[in-house]
């Protein structure tokens, strides 16, 4: 049964690469291209309370193109960075005076486009979140692939007073694989939910694309190229692969969906080694692929910030993300 739940304002918890919440005022802000239903319940799962795992809700905010349309609509999911540690589809990350943009903002710029959009919440790591271990092939995880995020995962946890995770110790690798794999595990049920739900959202369940940020983007990436549960593309946002094996998962008979990576020129080093090696795999396996730069920004742009594609092009980064969703999906309703 769908429940529902009140939006509720979430305070900025972190100094450094501070969060700014985003009240719903704010997010509601002239509604004239979009209807909010925020809090939606998609499913449960598991995490860890007094040693004990113990079900929570996973929600999202649906945001629903005001005009009305003909058939149904194409619709996008968006998953929230923060390290796999902080974070919510409400908030915006700032660092150094660059802002990005948040997973909601996303959702109404992608509405006024005439697309329904989903952006959800998940389970992080500090909440010790229990993988089911279903929907996907569990020996396809490799843990060594998130050594790239380690370092900004451990940054952030300095921030939240929490000690640093060591992957030379198994049960801590075991922490950070277990966080990264239930993010996951939950955009899959996300993407479930939705489909089966297709009638209700007047969606199309055939046209549905996956896109987030940072650690948002990582979870996109193994749910539709890691799992291979079938989307028809994903766009990252300065985010790789990280959690599944690429070389088991993305192959030349997988058929895996098109996919437009960003990155902005002065990212995270992890990232920035990352990236370049799954591109070549791309290349090497024949995907269909995009790559684009953000040039003067760091991990943290916003979506008028400008891009440089292969082509030369110089587009804002929600255009080329708006031209990306348009031939993956189509056009807005």
């Amino acid at each position: 049964m769908l429940k529902t739940s009140r939006f509720s304002v979430v305070a900025a918890l972190f100094l450094s690469h501070a969060l700014m919440a985003i009240p719903l005022e704010a997010q509601e802000a002239a509604p004239v291209t979009y209807s909010l239903e925020a809090g939606v319940v998609y499913g449960e799962g598991l995490v860890t309370k007094e040693g004990k795992a113990v079900s929570r809700d996973l929600w999202m905010d649906v945001y629903h193109p005001t005009e009305t349309a003909a058939t149904p609509r194409p619709a996008v999911i968006l998953t929230f960075g923060g390290a796999f540690h902080r974070g919510s589809p409400r908030l915006t990350l700032q660092s150094g005076g660059a802002q990005d943009t948040s997973m909601g903002n996303y959702c109404r710029r992608f509405a006024a486009r005439g697309y329904t959009c989903f952006a959800i919440d998940y389970r992080l790591t500090p909440e010790g979140p229990v993988p089911s271990g279903k929907g996907y092939q569990t020996d396809w995880i490799k843990p060594d692939s998130l050594l790239p995020l380690l370092p900004q995962a451990n940054h952030i946890r300095e921030t939240m007073d929490l000690p640093p995770l060591d992957f030379s110790i198994p049960e801590q690798e075991k922490t950070m694989v277990d966080g990264v794999i239930s993010a996951a595990e939950d955009l899959h049920k996300a993407v479930l939910h939705v489909r089966e739900l297709a009638d209700r959202y007047e969606i199309d369940p055939n046209r549905i694309a996956l896109g987030g940020f940072s650690a948002g983007a990582v979870t996109s990436w193994n749910v539709a190229h890691g799992m291979g549960v079938p989307v028809s593309g994903v766009f990252l946002l300065s985010g790789t692969d990280a959690g599944f094996d690429v070389s088991k998962a993305v192959t030349a008979s997988s058929n895996r969906p098109p996919i437009l990576v960003f990155m902005g020129q002065y990212d995270l080093a992890g990232a920035l080694s990352s990236v370049p090696q799954l591109i070549a795999h791309y290349q090497k396996v024949d995907v269909d692929y995009e790559f684009a730069w953000v040039p003067g920004f760091g991990h943290f742009y916003p979506a008028g910030a400008a891009s440089l594609g292969s082509n030369a092009v110089s587009m804002s980064v929600e255009g080329r993300i708006a031209e990306f969703l348009e031939r993956v999906i189509g056009k807005g309703s």
